[in-house]
């Protein structure tokens, strides 16, 4: 079973399907329970409306959206604009668009291939083989 960090409390516990632990889960579901109330009385709020008006986190809703918990949110991600260029993101949680989510993909994977490139090389006489001096230089060359 893999492991997972609690997304309440931040302990660590074996995760099944819930996105936090067996001690946080009581919690989790009195706020689940709070934001559906919520959601039925008033539909089409934005996340952050509806974790205002049930009184619980916004993490708490993100996650029930995540999960598949509240579709009528989803209306409401049309409105949130990608981070990088402002067109419309895919999601409320994800904050970016297509484009620009391929793009970082793109640029991730060009920036892996350097890395094992250059892990590659043989060091230069002369030059150190300390890993942390290493980590140094290519954080300062980015």
């Amino acid at each position: 079973m893999p492991l997972a960090s609690c997304a309440r409390c931040g302990k660590m516990f074996s995760k099944k399907s819930s996105p936090v632990c067996s001690s946080c889960q009581k919690a989790e579901d009195e706020d689940i329970e709070k934001v559906r109330k919520v959601a039925q009385e008033i539909p089409n709020l934005s996340a952050e409306e509806l974790a205002e008006k049930a009184n619980v986190d916004i993490s708490v809703v993100l996650r029930m959206i995540d999960m598949g918990l509240l579709v009528n949110i989803l209306e409401s991600s049309k409105e949130v604009r990608c981070g990088m260029c402002g067109a419309p993101a895919i999601s409320i949680t994800k904050k970016l668009c297509q484009a620009c989510l391929e793009k970082l993909n793109v640029e991730v994977l060009k920036a892996q291939s350097q890395i094992k490139l250059e892990a590659k090389k043989p060091p230069k006489i002369g030059e150190s083989l300390n890993v942390h001096e290493e980590l140094e230089r290519k954080r300062k060359e980015i």
